[in-house]
């Protein structure tokens, strides 16, 4: 039986239809994104609720023809498989969320992706400053660039 992916795809569910219900108050162009997103967290959360629920049907129909009990009996799965990957994944995002307002969106992003790649084992420095870099390269396109939208100012910026 697979609880988890039951969970997982109703939590994403409530945070993508959360996500498009906040967005549509946005001004036109602004919405574009909060709308997009939450709805494709919503629709892509739908096929892991449908494995999930055909985990455990399938684990309930496990019969015994004599018996009529089930003849296997599956433990449920931790929520998390690692947790301390989890709070660690937690502990980051909070982090950066208070962060965030006072640091300013570029330098608390490029921080939050390069400390948690190393607190979650990535040790290839390449690897960590590309990703960093190509993250941080595609949120200016995306929202300077594109969308022409304010993000908090850098602390050594403002004045």
């Amino acid at each position: 039986m697979n609880y988890r992916d039951i969970f997982s795809g109703i939590v994403f569910l409530i945070i993508g239809v959360t996500t498009v219900w906040m967005g549509k108050d946005f001004f036109a162009d602004a919405a574009y994104v909060p709308i997009g997103v939450g709805t494709l967290m919503g629709a892509f959360s739908l096929p892991l609720i449908w494995r999930g629920i055909k985990s455990v049907l399938a684990a309930h129909a496990t019969t015994d023809s004599a018996a009529g009990r089930n003849t296997t009996t599956h433990p449920a799965p931790a929520l998390a498989d690692h947790p301390a990957r989890f709070t660690t994944t937690l502990g980051c995002c909070l982090v950066y969320y208070a962060a965030l307002p006072i640091v300013g969106f570029y330098t608390t992003s490029a921080l939050f992706i390069t400390l948690l790649a190393v607190l979650l084992g990535e040790r290839r420095p390449a690897v960590v400053v590309g990703i960093t870099l190509g993250f941080i390269t595609l949120l200016y396109a995306l929202f300077a660039v594109v969308l022409k939208r304010p993000l908090p100012v850098e602390f050594f910026l403002a004045s």
